[in-house]
């Protein structure tokens, strides 16, 4: 992948195994639950961590994460 700068940007694939809900101000972006598949540390392959993803989402995509050591903050019911 190519960022917008010119530099290679390293991304690592994870599988949306849950969708949590909307999330956001306005319910603008999706927390899910995904499987990362490949990452820097082989501590985290197959590690299930909580992201928040704007656009677009089904169970089964596959994303590109930058990180694979952040994880997104729980949705609190109210």
């Amino acid at each position: 992948m190519k960022g917008g700068d010119g530099m290679a940007v390293e991304s690592w694939p994870a599988e949306v195994v849950e969708i949590v809900g909307r999330t956001g101000m306005r319910g603008e972006a999706t927390q899910v639950k995904v499987r990362v598949n490949d990452a820097p540390n082989p501590r985290d392959v197959g590690r299930i961590i909580t992201r928040n993803v704007l656009g677009p989402v089904r169970l089964g995509d596959v994303l590109m994460l930058r990180d694979t050591g952040r994880e997104a903050k729980r949705l609190n019911a109210r």
